[in-house]
């Protein structure tokens, strides 16, 4: 994947869409608004905030730009949402239209209103392109027989069913470095990346 280093200004899904099919960004017109997986790949675990005061961004800022809420106009730090092109299918809250979107500035994926509540304008957010890989985050599974999926997609192996034990995440951790299933003795707890990697957003 190759991405847009600055997004600039807040601006409405239709508009950022619109943007990416008429950018020659780096010389090349293959531009999109990207995937919910897409855009959580650049997510960094070693982001801290307080409240809504952000304090190491959530997206390695020694490559990408990134803004944070201006407060001059009554938002918070935290307000520097970053959307991606996955809708979700159903209705949130007060029956809202809802795209996915990851904040790199306070870590969260979360669904956001595709209308101000208040206004019923469509909300602006922050868009960052994409190009590239159009198969990254499509799932290639395969049923391995043997309560084991493969995902020849990212060559990731999951264990099928968990077992029925709710477990404290220590206990989790114990239980799959002790797993033998399949013939493999490698398990571990997924990443959060892995994690999401299987999510289906449909």
């Amino acid at each position: 994947l190759m991405w847009e280093k600055d997004m600039g200004t807040k601006m409405t899904l239709k508009e950022a869409t619109l943007k990416a099919k008429n950018s020659n960004l780096g010389g090349f017109s293959d531009w999109r608004v990207p995937t919910i997986k897409e855009l959580y790949s650049l997510i960094l675990f070693t982001g801290k905030v307080k409240g809504a005061t952000a304090i190491d961004s959530f997206i390695d800022t020694k490559y990408f730009t990134q803004p944070l809420g201006n407060t001059n106009i009554g938002e918070r730090e935290i307000d520097a949402q970053t959307w991606s092109s996955t809708e979700y299918v159903g209705r949130t809250m007060k029956n809202d239209e809802t795209v996915f979107g990851v904040n790199f500035v306070d870590g969260r994926i979360k669904g956001y209103p595709k209308y101000n509540p208040k206004t019923q304008e469509e909300n602006k957010m922050y868009f960052r392109m994409v190009r590239g890989n159009l198969d990254y985050g499509k799932n290639n599974f395969i049923d391995d027989g043997d309560g084991t999926i493969s995902d020849l997609s990212t060559g990731l192996m999951w264990q099928k069913a968990d077992d029925g034990t709710k477990r404290n995440w220590e206990n989790a951790l114990s239980y799959c470095e002790n797993l033998t299933l399949g013939n493999k003795s490698d398990w571990r707890l997924p990443n959060a990346k892995e994690l999401q990697s299987i999510v289906d957003y449909s």
